[in-house]
């Protein structure tokens, strides 16, 4: 899926908003953002961005179009959990806004074990 400037940035933003569930983005979290970013998109983090305009589920569900939400969402799906990962355990709240940002966009439960399994046990919460 090619993502043009807007939406490089709200899909940086919706990492952003994944690795701040635990109240701070550590240092590797800043650098596998960067990462994930450049690996979708040309655009430049902005990280200032996020912490004056929170992305939640329903925004990105507005920002994506409508034909590329399980795509997108797929995407997020395994780059929120590679982010997540990149300072240990997937945590569960970590796994639930990654969760959160994919049913929002459509996914199911089968879409999403698709991508990882593991995001399994927190599928039926």
């Amino acid at each position: 899926m090619e993502m043009n400037e807007a939406l490089g940035q709200v899909y940086a933003q919706a990492l952003l908003a994944i690795a701040r569930v635990d109240r701070e983005i550590s240092p590797e979290e800043s650098s596998r953002v960067r990462e994930l970013v450049a690996a979708r998109s040309t655009v430049t983090v902005d990280f200032e961005a996020s912490f004056f305009e929170k992305m939640t589920p329903e925004r990105l569900a507005n920002e994506v179009p409508k034909p590329d939400h399980v795509t997108f969402a797929q995407l997020l799906i395994a780059d929120g959990v590679s982010l997540a990962t990149v300072d240990g355990d997937l945590n569960s709240a970590e796994a639930n806004a990654i969760l959160r940002f994919a049913r929002t966009l459509g996914c199911s439960a089968f879409e999403i074990s698709s991508v990882t399994r593991q995001l399994d046990e927190y599928l039926n919460r």
